[in-house]
């Protein structure tokens, strides 16, 4: 459970919600597993407030600080610092493939394409969510990976930043044309351009 808590007001609404879903789920006949649920505050104020763990059908829910969902670590700030840190790591194991490869003298078109399979992806997962969001310091922490490639495989690799711009566009794009979408109004076409 994920808490956006401004004041006390919104804390008991997130108090009542909670509530009216643990209700809800016994009255579908759906069993809650409170230990496999987490409960995550967000705060951004300086002097947080210490919230005690809410309680499900007498067990208190485990908070934390960060959690991973589909695959990308959010954290209480929204710094994604854990998730960069996460990906680097992933991405320095596959470069490690990369660089014995090269030393068996591969071509280089086809170390740029495992590149493109392997570690792009890792770069590029659920980017345009979290990468213009990102720190300087946590977008040079990617690009520094992409540019490691690069000397590895000895082609330059494709721009990281126009890859995700490329995404970005693409997702307005299809939301823009498409008129039941809740976002749709935020958006026009114009020509081939979204506006």
């Amino acid at each position: 459970m994920l808490a956006l808590l401004n004041d006390f007001a919104s804390y008991q609404s997130y108090l009542s919600s909670v509530v009216r879903f643990s209700s809800w789920c016994s009255n579908n006949f759906l069993h809650l597993n409170v230990s496999k649920t987490k409960e995550m505050c967000i705060d951004f104020r300086r002097n947080r407030t210490v919230i005690s763990p809410i309680v499900i059908n007498g067990e208190p829910v485990e908070q934390v600080d960060s959690f991973k969902y589909l695959g990308v670590i959010l954290d209480e700030i929204f710094s994604f610092t854990e998730h960069v840190t996460a990906v680097q790591k992933k991405s320095q194991q596959r470069l490690h493939v990369l660089r014995k490869l090269r030393a068996f003298y591969v071509d280089p078109l086809l170390l740029l394409r495992l590149y493109r399979s392997i570690i792009e992806p890792l770069l590029t997962y659920c980017s345009i969510c979290y990468y213009p969001a990102l720190s300087v310091k946590n977008r040079n922490r990617l690009l520094k990976t992409s540019h490691v490639s690069a000397k590895i495989i000895g082609l330059p690799t494709p721009k990281l930043s126009e890859i995700i711009d490329h995404a970005i566009l693409k997702k307005a794009r299809a939301v823009a044309t498409e008129s039941d979408h809740p976002l749709s109004t935020l958006f026009r076409l114009k020509g081939d351009t979204v506006v």
